[in-house]
């Protein structure tokens, strides 16, 4: 069995990539906080809750605005202790479109400050494109007032510099709210984050590919009829291979250019080699911006922070269906709907996503784990689990522990342990024990260094899968391997039968090894 083991973690390790050296942070991924601009674009009570247990960076342009968001913050009950403004010269509240992406990387860690000049609008949905070089096409309305985006060009270099963090120029209009990454090196835009760059694809994708280690950009066509096209209004990755797409109303004249995007995702695969978990999220129509076609609830436009998720909720019945769907597809976090503000409402196109910006952790440790999926399994015992860990802190103490934590959905619990043993560099490997046919685990991995900083796989909740409906070696069926089943299989060998519940070496033949492994599990 041991040498089986080594055999498995040398084929897995050869099947798929380890961590990249560096790569852009997903959404996801260990937060510092949010950043958010003053005056606001977001409610109260979400302010609230951003400041609760995680920092909330405020941009603010004079003394005058930060006394106003105190006295604000201080009359709603904000947690001042996680307060910090960033002074900076700023236009818009979009602080997802303009604020800093983050590389990471052992020894390494930058923001990213990419060009910014506002919204350009194009057609999609199977209609010609139009692009206007002189980048004048109107999008979000423009507050009146004799100013330009051009003001929240520099916010990104304005706070690396009060975080004295190390800055990386792009070359590129790079707007994050049509940007996703599975945080492995692989991203996603629609085709009007090229076309604003007036560049082909391919010159496009060379320059994410030097500067922001993007080895697999997919652009898609633009799927609506006219808008901004920002994708995190169309779709959510809430993990690396798991992804929540936006399903519209037949009745749309989007719908089949919806549709044709949605399929996209089935035809890739993840980092993992394998398909995306897809997940759709139904969002009907709703009175949008005076600006907005075809306007639909943007559910797919929430907030990942941590171990919440932040959804925007539109006061109609399908709300509720839409924070569902997000505790389906992340199992364990905390999901909250948030109303808009009257004064600054949510959009089709503008939501809570683009008003909002994760600020990430650079000490993080990374867990990056291929999770057991009901569908690849052929057995019950001995399922193997690989994690592959890397500790950004540097710190020289290393891991105190890397566990296992795994239940049956049905009890209460508490979460059984296994610890997992370091087989090599950052990988660690262990096994389930064998489990109960037909039934739901819930499970998940911590890992801890010796400082005491944590990190877990999922970053929170737990992963789950269902057991196979026999158990390998049960021949009689009486959901225990026992004696008897040691005399069925050996009449299965004398009369040269097959039984694949007898074939415990998966070697599709029934002989006297699947008799003598039996035989070992019942005297264990």
């Amino acid at each position: 069995m041991k040498m089986k083991k080594i055999l498995i973690i040398i084929l897995l390790t050869q099947l798929y990539s380890d961590i990249p050296d560096r790569r852009i942070i997903a959404e996801w991924e260990h937060a510092l906080g949010t950043m958010i601009s003053w005056p606001l674009g977001i409610p109260s009570d979400l302010v609230i809750e951003l400041a609760n247990e995680d920092i909330l960076y405020v941009l603010v342009e004079t003394n005058n605005q930060q006394n106003l968001a105190t006295i604000n913050f201080n009359n709603w009950g904000v947690n001042s202790d996680n307060v910090v403004f960033i002074n900076t010269d700023t236009y818009s509240y979009w602080t997802r479109d303009h604020g800093p992406q983050f590389v990471i990387g052992e020894d390494y860690w930058k923001v990213v400050n990419q060009y910014f000049n506002g919204y350009p609008e194009e057609d999609g949905c199977q209609e010609n494109l139009l692009f206007d070089n002189n980048n004048n096409i109107t999008g979000r309305p423009l507050p009146a007032e004799l100013r330009g985006w051009e003001e929240d060009d520099d916010t990104s270099i304005d706070f690396a510099n009060q975080m004295n963090w190390d800055i990386l120029e792009l070359p590129l209009y790079f707007t994050g709210g049509n940007f996703m990454t599975d945080g492995y090196g692989m991203g996603f835009s629609t085709q009007l984050m090229v076309n604003e760059n007036n560049i082909s694809n391919n010159e496009f994708k060379q320059i994410v590919r030097d500067e922001l280690h993007l080895l697999d950009y997919h652009i898609f066509e633009n799927p609506n009829a006219s808008s901004i096209q920002h994708i995190d209004c169309l779709a959510k990755l809430v993990n690396s291979e798991t992804i929540i797409i936006k399903q519209v109303p037949e009745s749309s004249p989007e719908y089949e250019c919806i549709e044709d995007f949605a399929q996209s995702f089935y035809e890739l695969n993840t980092f993992y080699n394998r398909p995306f978990k897809i997940h759709r999220i139904y969002c009907p129509e709703i009175n949008g911006g005076a600006w907005e076609l075809n306007s639909v609830a943007a559910y797919t436009n929430s907030l990942i922070l941590n171990n919440k998720v932040l959804v925007p909720q539109y006061g109609i019945t399908s709300d509720e269906n839409a924070l569902n769907i997000y505790q389906e597809a992340m199992p364990g976090y905390e999901i909250i709907g948030f109303n808009n503000d009257t004064g600054n409402p949510w959009y089709g196109e503008d939501a809570l996503h683009c008003r909002t910006m994760g600020i990430f952790d650079p000490n993080m440790i990374h867990l990056s784990h291929k999770s057991v999926r009901t569908e690849e399994l052929n057995v019950n015992e001995s399922i193997n689990v690989e994690v592959d860990i890397v500790d950004y802190s540097n710190s020289n103490l290393g891991l105190q522990s890397v566990i296992l934590n795994w239940k049956y959905s049905a009890e209460d619990g508490p979460f059984n342990q296994i610890s997992l043993e370091n087989e090599s560099d950052n990988i660690y490997t262990g096994e389930f024990p064998s489990l109960n046919s037909n039934s739901l685990i819930e499970y998940f991995i911590i890992a801890i260094n010796f400082e005491g900083n944590t990190a877990s796989h999922p970053n929170a909740g737990w992963h789950t899968f269902n057991t196979l409906e026999f158990i390998l070696g049960d021949i009689n069926g009486d959901n225990s391997i026992n004696i008897q089943d040691i005399v069925l299989v050996v009449n299965l060998v004398l009369n040269n039968e097959y039984n694949n519940l007898a074939d415990l070496n998966l070697d599709s033949i029934v002989n006297v090894l699947d008799v003598i492994q039996l035989l070992n599990i019942v005297l264990e």
